[in-house]
């Protein structure tokens, strides 16, 4: 007696099928959620670049004011350390005279500073979640045995914004001022610096 032949899948072949399936599944989520989070990271570190481009072009267009550039304030992403809206507070008067080419009469490179930096920090926390910055400013001497040269001027710019915190192997998150900064858990923040020289 000839027993029928079978045809169509068995459930063990059906169960491996739908093993496979999920594995698969899985690890396309793992992907894309990694390509999220990287994807996220350049559009920040975009933002970031157009931000300190633009705060250096106002420190180098306005050297007499250089040391009001630098902003060591707290970290506290609950609270906006600037206007949300522009326009920003017009600066206060100020005289420039180059009448007397020997000895010209700037009184305006801290009043300038000052409003550059209230504008900026607008569009920081206006463009970063949670964002501020905390900005030195430095004097670097000119190389012994050089005569003639002024000192460098360098701002260092930490720009530190909201993160959901991630693993340790993410490997974006660059070192924050935490002392400066007072920065109480850096695990919830970005941060990435750029050192300026004008």
């Amino acid at each position: 007696m000839k027993h029928p032949t079978q045809r169509g899948a068995t459930l063990i072949e059906v169960l491996v099928a739908i093993v496979v399936l999920a594995i698969a599944l899985f690890g396309m989520a793992g992907l894309t959620s990694a390509a999220l989070k990287y994807n996220q990271f350049s559009r920040m570190r975009a933002t970031g670049l157009s931000l300190v481009n633009d705060y250096a072009e106002r420190a180098r267009a306005n050297l007499s004011g250089f040391a009001g550039y630098a902003h060591t304030k707290a970290y506290n992403a609950s609270v906006r350390e600037a206007a949300s809206t522009d326009p920003t507070a017009l600066p206060v008067a100020c005289k420039i005279d180059t009448s007397v080419p020997d000895k010209p009469v700037n009184t305006c490179g801290a009043a300038i500073a000052t409003y550059d930096l209230a504008q900026w920090l607008t569009n920081v926390e206006n463009r970063l979640p949670g964002g501020t910055a905390y900005v030195t400013t430095e004097l670097v001497d000119a190389p012994s045995g050089v005569n003639g040269l002024p000192a460098t001027r360098v701002l260092n710019i930490w720009l530190i914004w909201s993160a959901i915190a991630e693993d340790a192997g993410f490997g974006q998150r660059q070192t924050c001022p935490i002392d400066g900064a007072n920065i109480s858990a850096p695990a919830e923040v970005n941060c990435m610096y750029f050192r300026i020289t004008l």
